[in-house]
């Protein structure tokens, strides 16, 4: 860490204990394995922690390393399936967390989960002692989806993996649950009862609940010798009069704007936050792959709005 960084956590939820199903998933990428046929994969797996339920599993071919696009795509499709959870736990991979900084700014993955109205916390502890469970589960998919098969394309991997998390979820039985399978002992996690639909997905984005969060957090940047500084992968130009000076950086929800105060000055100045916006937010909000959707999240149970 450099001297003139100062060490800003971002703010998160407090662990609670779980109680229902879909109050917390886990989500996590396996290390890269080699699998017949496709050579090198990594796999996203995603396991609500309260009920067992596998939500999805997700191949990426020819990566160690997935893309917070591939993660927000999986999410996309689980998200239609059982509804949106509570709350995600996350590892610090640098897909989602800024790894760079010792006051990290939000990635668009974290923002795009607030805006609709998820709770992100990560985990500060390496497995087993946090993310233990969803580490078994790369474990069972690999024995149950892939391990000692050869696949001609990435199509017939991923039905693989949805055909077996259906078996899991549906049949498998778990000697936690006393021998039944997730929903049999949970019939109620098919669904969280909050909808998703990519089609609306723009609508139910909420920029409020991202404002609200980023004025809790603040953030320390030294201006460079040409007058500037980057703050969430964008560049702002804070003008060479505070060249070398680190300047402490909060939101103002109210206007918007980043309030950037310089260490050897009493008055901040005010700068437009730049990706703050419900398409930045969405990046490639393409169809979902056609993939079997083997698992329907039917009946919806739809909030009530009388």
């Amino acid at each position: 860490m450099r001297k003139y960084e100062r060490h800003e956590e971002l703010p998160e939820p407090k662990e609670q204990p779980l109680q229902r199903p879909h109050q917390e998933w886990e989500m996590d990428a396996q290390g890269v394995t080699t699998v017949t046929g496709l050579g090198k994969v990594s796999f996203i797996n995603l396991l609500d922690i309260f009920s067992h339920v596998s939500v999805d599993s997700h191949a990426c071919l020819h990566t160690s390393h997935p893309k917070a696009e591939e993660y927000q795509r999986v999410l996309r499709r689980a998200f239609v399936r059982y509804g949106l959870p509570e709350q995600i736990s996350l590892d610090h991979d640098s897909a989602f967390y800024d790894n760079k900084s010792a006051s990290p700014f939000p990635s668009r993955l974290h923002l795009w989960l607030i805006a609709l109205g998820v709770e992100v916390r990560f985990i500060h502890k390496r497995p087993p002692l946090e993310h233990a469970r969803i580490e078994r589960h790369h474990q069972t998919i690999a024995w149950q989806a892939f391990e000692g098969q050869t696949f001609a394309n990435l199509a017939d991997l991923q039905q693989s993996l949805q055909a077996r998390i259906i078996f899991l979820n549906q049949e498998y039985p778990t000697s936690a649950l006393n021998g039944q399978s997730p929903l049999q002992a949970f019939p109620q996690s098919r669904h969280s009862s909050r909808v998703f639909c990519t089609q609306s997905e723009e609508q139910l984005l909420n920029m409020q609940r991202v404002y609200a969060y980023l004025k809790t957090a603040r953030w320390f940047r030294k201006v460079s010798s040409v007058g500037t500084f980057s703050l969430g992968g964008y560049l702002y130009n804070a003008s060479t009069h505070f060249a070398e000076q680190t300047l402490e950086i909060t939101f103002d929800q109210e206007t918007g704007k980043l309030v950037c105060l310089p260490e050897n000055s009493k008055t901040a100045f005010h700068l437009d936050i730049k990706g703050l916006d419900k398409l930045t937010l969405m990046g490639n909000a393409a169809l979902l792959p056609g993939y079997t959707a083997h698992q329907l999240a039917l009946p919806f149970v739809y909030p009530d709005t009388t």
